[in-house]
């Protein structure tokens, strides 16, 4: 869903990439609420074309581990089809610190392991895979993580009027994203027009799931179906990308629980956690021109204790006689997103799923297009920065 990929922690920076896809330069807008000064444009062919009103979040206040030499170790997770960063800065110099971090590796493995296990659309009687293998109407047992990021899932698509939804899951799978991976070679090849709509339909019913909690957590899922080539489909759905901002967040909950005060936590590059920089106190995290060859970065910003997410049409897509077709999928259209929006970032928040909001934040943003986004951002999204780039 959201690409973001770390390529390099240098002393007091951590560089984050958004991943790329060449074309010929132009110029390029960037809109954001982060305050000037607050920010530096680093590719000339990105222009600030609007400073975003409404950012009123107090800045937090990095912390250094002054006096202290600490030293730098990291683990790499693989979950939910994507890879994990930890790396967590600490004085490791006896046994006991050693075992410590240790036990908290493995209780970071335990955890993306369960959430794995419970949101993956794919794992045999996971939670969702039974959602989605359910008849219409039927109520499905489920965890409690399924059922709180469920809720969040709704509550985010009722809050930005339908432009994230989890449920457009054939419109993905038919544009050859998702678990089909299988991209078409002509226009030719794509889905029709008639198809997509009956997708689209199915998936505005998403808002009719039902929660509840007695003896444990059920949903219960809409009665709608369509008929698609003489087959009855019932809703299905993919929270891989709020699942991982899921797991970020409870990543975010286990550094605090084991006492680590510096490090970061980056999953799938598109959902990451930042803690202090043991020297620098905060880290500098840097965003790649979305159309560079080169891996060329067009922003750069200080980040400390606080949770980022990103999503773009940059990794995930083919070109087809000229028009970008990318794996995010438009609510309006059932189409991939065609609304001039490249790139969004949402860095913040003070929630407990602050990472898993971000994410679908990010991806409802792309599908407003510029002025709504803006308009949304300024109203709604006045305790986050916010940048996106536009055509």
């Amino acid at each position: 869903m959201k690409i973001l990929k770390k390529l390099a922690l240098i002393p007091l920076a951590c560089i984050l990439i958004f991943a790329v896809a060449g074309c010929k330069k132009t110029g390029y807008g960037v809109y954001t609420n982060i305050p000037q000064g607050g920010y530096t444009l680093t590719d000339k062919t990105f222009k600030l074309k609007g400073q975003i009103e409404g950012y009123t979040a107090a800045e937090n206040q990095p912390e250094a581990a002054e006096g202290v030499t600490y030293t730098t170790r990291g683990k790499l997770y693989y979950e939910m089809a994507a890879e994990a960063e930890l790396v967590v800065a600490a004085d490791f110099s006896t046994e006991t610190a050693i075992n410590h971090y240790n036990d908290f590796t493995s209780a970071v493995a335990a955890k993306l392991d369960e959430i794995g296990k419970v949101l993956s659309p794919t794992v045999t009687n996971s939670d969702i895979y039974n959602f989605n293998n359910a008849a219409a109407g039927a109520t499905v047992e489920i965890s409690k993580i399924t059922y709180d990021v469920l809720q969040l899932a709704l509550d985010i698509f009722k809050w930005t009027g339908g432009c994230y939804n989890p449920a457009l899951y054939y419109n993905v799978e038919a544009y050859g994203f998702g678990n089909n991976h299988k991209y078409p070679q002509s226009s030719a090849e794509l889905p029709d027009d008639e198809t997509i709509l009956k997708y689209t339909k199915l998936a505005e019913h998403f808002g009719e799931i039902i929660l509840s909690k007695d003896e444990g957590y059920f949903v219960t899922k809409p009665t709608a179906t369509v008929d698609v080539n003489g087959e009855n489909l019932s809703m299905k759905l993919d929270l891989g990308g709020i699942g991982k901002g899921c797991a970020v967040d409870c990543i975010d909950k286990l550094f605090d629980d084991y006492g680590y005060k510096f490090g970061y936590f980056n999953f799938g590059a598109s959902s990451m956690l930042v803690k202090n920089h043991d020297k620098n106190g905060s880290y500098n995290i840097s965003f790649i021109n979305p159309r560079s060859i080169s891996r060329g970065t067009y922003l750069t910003t200080s980040i400390s204790n606080e949770k980022l997410s990103t999503s773009g049409d940059y990794e995930q897509y083919y070109i087809l006689d000229g028009t970008r077709y990318c794996h995010i999928i438009d609510p309006a259209t059932g189409k991939p997103v065609q609304t001039g929006i490249m790139t969004v970032t949402v860095i913040g928040g003070q929630k407990e799923y602050t990472a898993a909001e971000n994410d679908a934040l990010t991806t409802a943003l792309m599908c407003m297009g510029k002025d709504r986004a803006i308009k949304f951002i300024e109203e709604q999204l006045t305790d986050r920065r916010v940048a996106f780039t536009c055509l």
